[in-house]
């Protein structure tokens, strides 16, 4: 199937940058005893491959699947909102663990006054003119600072696996929609085959009219056969078209960007799938399920964190600086050192509340966390059924289309010879268009099912993808 890929992508301002980020969040120790270490070292051998071919890849042919999925990663919108995503979370740890570090200050000021002294004293102009570094550290908190620091911690682990699972997501995507425009591309061809026999059908009823052999009906007959074959050829080159321009969207691509496909080999058979061990692979390998984990072990962080912030605090502070005077020579310096003990008494209930809040928010992540994975259990069932289904009903389509294009010779081969009727031939033909159309959609459907259950067991990796 042809469309035209005529020119490159505008060049990927992030793709360098996500594979940095990529290779930092393998590395990272944070989640190091999360993430399975061998797909970590397959990720990165694939990354750093892929970005080495990147730069001299040629366009200028038929994409193959690997090479759908390669721009689609360096163009589409979702790894680039993935990258942020991480930056901010990356940010918000190393700013919940500031706090751990003494602040330190400059404070330079500049002041005119006049000071009235009761009784009879005497008034006093002045101008003060003064500089002070301030110096401040948290030494105890009851362990609010380093519940904050969790929590941001599990964010952080949080959203790199949603960014690996919005990888997954583009991927499949692109998977589905060029699965279906093989599908739109297949029936078009389909449509094409079936309108050069719809004309071999009426040549052969002119004939044999023209001889005497046959009614003027059946010219009628195939003459709206024929009519209705290039109604559908028309009907199915727009599909295709449409199919192509989502696609190309799911690409990051403009809709109107012209590509040329490769072929897709035919499906091979597959293995017998236990679901039970697909739906424990799943709870296991889910990049949105260990997100969504690390998001409860956030909530669980925050709960504490609540509860922490209403004890005491200790803290230390230091002050030094000098006044210059500019009227007399009150000149001078000054420090102090201080050591600060907070204890809040009353704070309206608001701390009842916030802890309340806290601790329904960490029962409203767990009660995610079960609902997505009874979501995950039936989608891998949903797709695993539908995978067996269409590896049964292949051979099938298989045989049933080369048992109609026999059968649709045949019948042509007797009409021909005057010993069948228009109407067995018409049947014979849609049958036979029908044929190639159901054969096209059982190996789509197969292909579709195997992608979505790879993305339902959460394996649908990159370094995995022609697996």
């Amino acid at each position: 199937m042809s469309a035209c890929y005529n020119k490159a992508p505008a060049e990927p301002p992030y793709f360098h940058s996500i594979f940095f980020r990529i290779i930092v969040r393998l590395i990272n120790p944070l989640d190091i005893g999360v993430v399975i270490l061998f797909n970590k070292f397959m990720l990165i051998i694939f990354l750093l491959v892929t970005w080495a071919l990147n730069a001299a890849q040629d366009l200028n042919h038929p994409l193959t699947l690997s090479e759908l999925v390669d721009i689609a990663l360096e163009n589409h919108p979702s790894t680039k909102q993935a990258w942020w995503n991480a930056n901010r979370a990356a940010a918000a740890l190393g700013s919940a663990k500031s706090a751990y570090y003494p602040q330190v200050g400059f404070d330079a000021y500049v002041s005119k006054g006049r000071t009235y002294k009761f009784v009879n004293g005497p008034d006093t102009d002045y101008t003060l003119a003064g500089t002070d570094i301030t110096l401040s550290m948290l030494l105890f908190d009851f362990g609010e600072t380093n519940a904050n620091v969790g929590a941001a911690k599990m964010a952080l682990v949080a959203a790199n696996w949603q960014s690996e699972w919005s990888i997954q997501k583009v991927m499949v995507n692109v998977l589905e929609n060029a699965y279906a425009a093989f599908h739109a591309g297949e029936v078009y061809q389909a449509a094409l085959v079936s309108l050069k026999e719809a004309t071999v059908v009426r040549d052969a009823a002119l004939e044999l009219n023209r001889t005497g052999l046959t009614s003027v009906t059946d010219v009628y007959t195939s003459q709206a056969n024929y009519s209705e074959m290039k109604m559908d050829l028309a009907r199915q080159k727009a599909l295709l078209d449409i199919q192509i321009g989502k696609l190309t969207t799911s690409l990051g691509l403009p809709a109107n960007t012209c590509i040329e496909l490769a072929p897709i080999p035919k499906p091979p058979s597959s293995r017998q799938v236990d679901v039970n061990k697909l739906i424990e692979l799943a709870l296991r390998q889910r990049s949105d399920l260990l997100a969504k984990q690390a998001k409860h072990t956030e909530a669980l962080a925050r709960q504490k964190q609540v509860g922490a912030s209403y004890g005491p605090k200790l803290t230390s502070g230091a002050r030094g600086g000098t006044d210059h005077y500019f009227h007399d020579r009150a000149h001078g310096g000054h420090y102090e050192v201080r050591l600060d003990f907070e204890l809040p008494l009353f704070t309206g209930f608001g701390a009842t509340y916030q802890k309340r809040m806290a601790f329904a928010n960490a029962k409203i992540s767990m009660e995610e966390l079960a609902e997505l994975e009874l979501e995950i259990s039936l989608e891998v069932l949903t797709h695993s059924r539908t995978l067996e289904a269409a590896q049964e009903i292949l051979p099938d389509a298989d045989e049933y289309l080369a048992n109609s294009i026999k059968a649709y010779e045949g019948v042509l081969q007797k009409y021909q010879a005057g010993k069948e009727r228009i109407t067995e031939l018409s049947n014979a033909q849609q049958q036979l268009a029908q044929a190639r159309v159901r054969y096209s959609d059982v190996k789509t459907r197969w292909l579709v099912s195997l992608a979505n259950l790879a993305y339902a067991t959460g394996t649908l990796c990159p370094y995995l993808e022609k697996q």
